[in-house]
């Protein structure tokens, strides 16, 4: 494939492009796993990204156009770009920690986006919880920021255990921890303060302070939801729930999502409830063109969102796509460029991913795998090597294995999920 423009430095004449045909930029850098480029393509536009210098890129052939930028300097970096000259009609960004970097571009470049206020809600944990209580009290947990000992206590003093010690701006359950006591609550916030900085750094996030913020723990069984948020604030919603399982529920001592299954078995009456709480929570948020990854947790009646992602979430698509038939990476497409996302589809298979963890920190020997009959799962990857230092995802680690699960016969889906259930990671 031709490659139009591999800008090493942001000039003028580097900007610009011998093609007059239209473009849609990934921001920051792209998913291995995600098909954006593909989807881009397929709606008949050249694909551009304005690359994190900070990193390699993978592939540079794939692109039309690459653009670096240093994303810590973003201001300074959109004052060289000629709005003019890019022909851009949409941006699209599939990382968390990209979001606002791709708020403030399409504001700047005048294309289809949530405003920087919204962005800065939904990668901020804190401002989040402060823009649901402000639409409905109701939809969220008690919290409070913390930056001393004191502050924790005083809030552990208006509740009950357990509570939950949470980052505000990391993804996935990176140093979420669960305190079931005083000496827990103290012990977990001392190791957080020493070890928030270096992630924050490691994650590459971009113009935030790192905090940390105290909240109640909610019981009951936990969910997502995915949307598609048009152009005018309008959810529009994939049909299904999933149905979450966390580690503690899985008989971990950690805070990470175990496994994640479509479609859950909420009732219809709980399934509108939690729609209609999820869609609360985007207008909460004044989300729009962006996809919404809601998570959520219900216990009876009641409903409370744990927290909203303007993104996709990782393996949203490869789920929504074994068990509905659907493309979610095209609709996240559609909406960069003011396009109604079309979510039709029909139950075709049960799907499930599994993330597994070890208990405890040390070198990776296995996963005992002997119960299991391996060659039927859909996806089964070891990320580390033999020997390689791993841990529980409350230490800041991420996954040891990732399975995924597809069958259309339920019972046969069943006997493969409890085989994973009895796997565990070994560690030296």
């Amino acid at each position: 494939m031709r490659l139009l423009s591999l800008c090493l430095t942001l000039t003028p004449e580097s900007l610009i492009l011998r093609d007059v045909k239209r473009f849609i930029y990934l921001v920051g850098k792209s998913d291995p796993h995600s098909e954006s480029i593909q989807a881009i393509r397929r709606l008949g536009y050249n694909v551009g990204i304005f690359q994190d210098s900070n990193l390699t890129l993978k592939h540079p052939e794939s692109y039309d156009t690459i653009i670096p930028i240093d994303f810590s300097q973003l201001d300074d970096e959109m004052a060289r770009l000629k709005t003019s000259e890019l022909a851009i009609d949409g941006l699209v960004c599939t990382y968390e920690n990209y979001v606002i970097a791709k708020c403030k571009l399409a504001q700047y470049l005048g294309l289809p986006s949530s405003s920087v206020a919204s962005a800065e809600m939904a990668t901020d944990k804190h401002l989040m919880r402060q823009a649901f209580l402000r639409e409905d009290s109701t939809i969220t947990p008690r919290f409070a920021t913390i930056s001393s000992k004191e502050e924790l206590l005083a809030f552990a003093d208006t509740t009950v255990y357990p509570l939950i010690i949470k980052p505000t701006n990391l993804v996935k359950s990176l140093l979420v921890l669960r305190c079931d006591n005083q000496e827990e609550l103290l012990e977990n916030f001392a190791y957080a303060e020493a070890t928030i900085d270096e992630l924050y750094q490691k994650y590459n996030i971009y113009d935030r302070e790192p905090q940390l913020i105290v909240e109640e723990f909610i019981t009951g069984k936990s969910c997502s939801v995915a949307a598609f948020v048009d152009h005018e604030g309008v959810p529009h919603f994939c049909e299904g729930i999933v149905s979450l399982t966390t580690a503690h529920e899985h008989g971990m001592a950690d805070t990470y999502l175990y496994s994640r299954q479509l479609p859950s078995e909420v009732g219809d009456a709980l399934s509108q409830k939690i729609f209609t709480v999820s869609e609360k929570g985007v207008k909460a948020l004044d989300m729009r063109s962006t996809p919404a990854h809601i998570e959520l947790m219900y216990d009876g009646e009641d409903v409370k969102i744990i927290e909203i992602g303007a993104r996709i979430g990782g393996y949203r698509p490869r789920m929504y796509e074994y068990s509905y038939g659907m493309n979610l990476i095209d609709q996240e497409v559609k909406l960069a460029i003011k396009q109604l996302p079309n979510l039709s589809g029909s139950f075709q298979a049960y799907s499930s991913v599994f993330e597994l963890f070890p208990e405890t920190e040390g070198s990776f020997v296995k996963i005992n795998t002997a119960l299991a009959t391996t060659d039927a799962f859909k996806y089964f990857h070891i990320r580390p090597k033999e020997g390689q230092l791993i841990g529980p995802a409350k230490n800041g680690h991420k996954a040891t294995a990732t399975i995924i699960i597809v069958n259309e016969d339920k019972a046969t889906f069943d006997t493969l999920c409890h085989q994973v259930d009895r796997m565990r990671v070994e560690v030296a």
